[in-house]
């Protein structure tokens, strides 16, 4: 079997989540070759069961000591996983590497009768009251031996209580079999039997049954689905300028609310996130659950905070908000950037409109806005920019505002012309199109346009 198998692709949509709908969902299958081959027949079996689109890619391994490789290798194509017993699971979850909701198969009384049954078979001078077993809790074993009419006076039991545990098992069996205490040893450790048998002890693994892989499969399935509904959950981030009170007037309001809405897009467009502006000072971005797990670094770090804050030099507030509709988002979110400014946009806070509510403090600033497009900028709009900029005698981060008429008086053009201009210099990023300024004469108010400067530096 090879390291990574898959079933062929459903044909539902992966990525939809839409209304009732249930997604697809991968997921992934993990623990030794001989046991992951048993978990993908019997989930080759579900999937054909399941009227929704799932399938399983397998990660399996020859030593433990390769897991946490096989399992890095899917996580990210992955929603959900199944180790191959609570000591795998864990380990994956005590070395943090663990990413997406996963169970384990469970070891249960009839994984015992098994295991039992083929050591009776297969072992020559085995007796089944005189065995010893590991990771199985006192219970299950004495509950597993009545229903079969087996005395347990001879029967030794080590059970599972964390990785350390696993450590002795190896040893408890060896001091069973040389005291001649017991006859077999039964274990759920790949690690354990190779050992056991190398020193010459008659050992024999407890492995699941596939019902028990099956309802361990359903249920790592149940999860996939609860993660693929969640990643696609709406969530709404509301940014909220606060000025510093420094400067004011119409003008400025109009000039910070362009460069948040520019810079906004800039950041939000990293994760497929629309901006919408809903004042000067306000403004919505759309996303998902996941998205928003994304920018925040799984709920870490407040999103876009530090960098607008850097960029804009004025405060800013940060509220994120989910629901199951985009007005439950929107209000969880306008909620949310409420308390960020009641604390001077400090911290950015989400709401999900239960009880949950999370304190995100900023990530590192960074002054440097994300490129808005990486393609080299026109020659001839360079030039225009240049010339404009140098016969204003433009001072070091001081902006530069001009309009039509200005444009062909400096360029000694026609109206015309110097429209035409204004135009190239937009369409190469050069400059931006502010709001026209109002008119106190009566007509047509004038429309005015901010040079980007800062890209010739």
């Amino acid at each position: 079997m090879s390291d990574e198998t898959q079933q062929p692709e459903p044909p539902s949509d992966r990525e939809g989540a839409v209304g009732e709908r249930v997604p697809a969902v991968t997921v992934g299958l993990f623990g030794p070759r001989r046991l992951v081959k048993t978990m993908a027949e019997v989930g080759q079996e579900v999937a054909d069961r399941s009227a929704h689109g799932i399938r399983f890619l397998t990660g399996g391994y020859d030593d433990q000591s390769d897991a946490e490789e096989r399992y890095l290798r899917l996580r990210d194509r992955i929603d959900s996983a199944v180790f191959p017993g609570p000591w795998a699971f864990d380990l994956a979850t005590t070395g943090h590497w663990l990413t997406v909701p996963s169970t384990h198969l469970p070891l249960t009384g009839a994984a015992l009768y098994a295991a039992l049954l083929r050591a009776s078979l297969t072992i020559e001078g085995a007796d089944l009251s005189r065995v010893s077993i590991d990771s199985l809790s006192l219970a299950d074993v004495t509950e597993a031996y009545g229903e079969i009419g087996l005395d347990t006076a001879q029967v030794y039991d080590v059970p599972y209580e964390g990785p350390v545990s696993v450590e002795g098992f190896a040893s408890f069996h060896r001091d069973k079999w040389e005291r001649q205490h017991t006859t077999v040893a039964l274990t759920t450790i790949l690690s354990v039997e190779r050992e056991l048998r190398a020193d010459g002890v008659p050992v024999m693994r407890i492995a699941p049954t596939r019902s028990s892989v099956r309802d361990a499969l359903e249920t790592a399935v149940l999860l996939g689905q609860g993660t693929r509904m969640g990643a696609h959950q709406l969530a709404m981030i509301a940014v909220q300028v606060i000025p510093s009170g420094a400067e004011s007037g119409d003008y400025w309001q109009q000039e910070l609310a362009l460069s948040t809405h520019q810079k906004l897009l800039s950041e939000a467009r990293q994760v497929g996130a629309s901006v919408t502006r809903r004042s000067d000072t306000l403004f919505l971005v759309t996303t998902t659950h996941g998205a928003l797990v994304r920018l925040t670094e799984q709920f870490t770090v407040a999103p876009f905070l530090s960098a607008l804050t850097a960029q804009l030099g004025v405060p800013v507030a940060v509220g994120a908000g989910t629901g199951q509709t985009a007005r439950a988002a929107e209000a969880n979110a306008l909620m949310a950037v409420e308390d960020s400014v009641a604390a001077g946009g400090k911290v950015a806070v989400y709401l999900d409109g239960g009880s949950d509510r999370l304190d995100l403090e900023p990530g590192p600033a960074t002054a440097d806005a994300a490129p808005v497009d990486s393609a080299p900028l026109d020659q001839r709009a360079l030039e225009i920019v240049t010339s404009i900029a140098s016969a204003m005698s433009a001072t070091p981060g001081r902006q530069v505002v001009v309009d039509v008429e200005s444009v062909a008086a400096i360029m000694q053009v026609t109206q015309r012309t110097g429209r035409r201009m204004l135009k190239e210099l937009v369409e190469a990023g050069l400059a931006w199109p502010l709001p026209p300024a109002r008119s106190t004469g009566g007509g047509r108010p004038r429309q005015q346009f901010r040079l980007l400067t800062e890209k010739l530096d």
